[in-house]
């Protein structure tokens, strides 16, 4: 394996939050990729700004001459088996009834 670039673009995900009894919104680093700690970077206002704008490459908090990218986490993914999960159980309502398990 090769070594990782340390001058690279780390990733860092981000959640949407508002300051309480403002208009202002922040996008909240929870865990900083270079220091671990939690950052806030201003997003606009709550009203006329489009926070998706200030999403992408953005200089840290702890270290400005190093950037990440800002990224909302993915999205979980759905869960398969539900149509499998329903014959079965209309299967097992079926058996309940023969005649041969009274």
């Amino acid at each position: 394996m090769g070594k990782r670039d340390r001058n690279a673009v780390r990733t860092a995900y981000v959640t949407l939050r508002d300051l309480p009894g403002t208009r202002v919104m922040f996008w909240v680093v929870d865990e900083c990729p270079y220091c671990g700690e939690r950052h806030f970077h201003p997003a606009g206002n709550l009203r006329t700004a489009d926070p998706s704008e200030k999403l992408g490459e953005q200089p840290a908090m702890c270290d400005p001459t190093r950037t990440y990218d800002l990224l909302l986490p993915p999205r979980p993914k759905k869960k398969t088996g539900k149509p499998e999960r329903r014959k079965e159980r209309r299967a097992g309502k079926l058996d309940d009834w023969d005649d041969e398990k009274w």
